[in-house]
């Protein structure tokens, strides 16, 4: 299915305060979708703080306003040398770890949950150069990564504005039916992807500063390409479950804890 063919998103704000419609909408389609959840004004004050740290790096074109994400430089993958000072700022911005907490989505978790939600708190960042397209998220499931309980959902949500043509999340609508389906490696963050159903159909949005996206860890999901020739792709993910639930312990630490004490909590929330 081509780009021009994905569908809309269907909007779920005049349900929010339903919790039974709330639960059939993302049983029958595995997500929902969510305007202005978030207090716009936090979220492009950390869009601003994250593309200031760009700045220093040298990623934004010189000549422009480094407010505007523009870049004419080489894209760097997740984990390598030049990224890692980047990511580690992000990682020690405290607003980047409490968007998450905001009432607004403790409100909603805890009515989708029916009791106490717990964030998990590992949260991740994603930085997306233009003329990547080749290594961008592949279509996957998160249950892959996630494990714990079966029902922990994902929330994705825009830093700052994402028009289609810049990219963000497309949601393939229904795919959450099928169960754990078996990956195999591909590029991008995460490294796999799964067979996708070709009768689904994809859905996405022009993503406004505010928006939150939630699915299952069974709906497969995937980066559209970002077609413009200049623009950086500023995003955060962060998932929720009961209190009640399971979680596994990785999820515990932060992201790329794996590659040492850059990115580790004692690090991470030092002063």
């Amino acid at each position: 299915m081509s780009d021009t063919q994905i569908q809309k998103f269907i909007e779920s704000n005049d349900i929010i305060s339903n919790p039974n419609a709330l639960h059939s909408r993302l049983r029958k389609e595995g997500y929902l979708f969510f305007r202005n959840l978030l207090p716009q004004e936090d979220v492009l004050n950390l869009q601003h703080r994250i593309l200031k740290f760009c700045d220093e790096a040298g990623w934004i074109k010189k000549g422009t306003d480094w407010k505007d994400g523009l870049t004419n430089h080489k894209p760097l993958v997740e984990g390598e040398p030049g990224w890692e000072p980047v990511y580690e700022k992000l990682q020690k911005c405290e607003e980047f770890h409490r968007l998450k907490l905001h009432p607004n989505v403790l409100k909603l978790m805890e009515s989708l949950f029916e009791e106490k939600p717990f964030c998990l708190p590992c949260t991740i960042g994603r930085i997306a150069f233009p003329h990547d397209n080749e290594r961008a998220t592949a279509p996957h499931q998160d249950w892959l990564y996630v494990q714990g309980s079966s029902y922990t959902l994902t929330c994705w949500a825009p830093v700052g504005d994402i028009p289609q043509e810049v990219g963000g999340l497309k949601i393939l609508v229904g795919s959450h039916k099928t169960g754990f389906l078996v990956s195999h490696k591909a590029q991008g963050p995460g490294g796999n992807t799964v067979p996708i159903d070709p009768t689904l159909p994809w859905a996405a949005t022009d993503y406004r500063a505010g928006d939150v996206l939630i699915f299952l860890p069974m709906t497969i999901h995937g980066a559209l390409p970002n077609q413009t020739p200049d623009r950086l792709r500023l995003s955060m993910d962060f998932r929720y479950t009961g209190i009640s639930h399971t979680v596994t312990e990785n999820w515990l630490k932060p992201h790329f804890n794996w590659l040492g004490a850059r990115f580790s909590w004692d690090n991470l929330d030092k002063d």
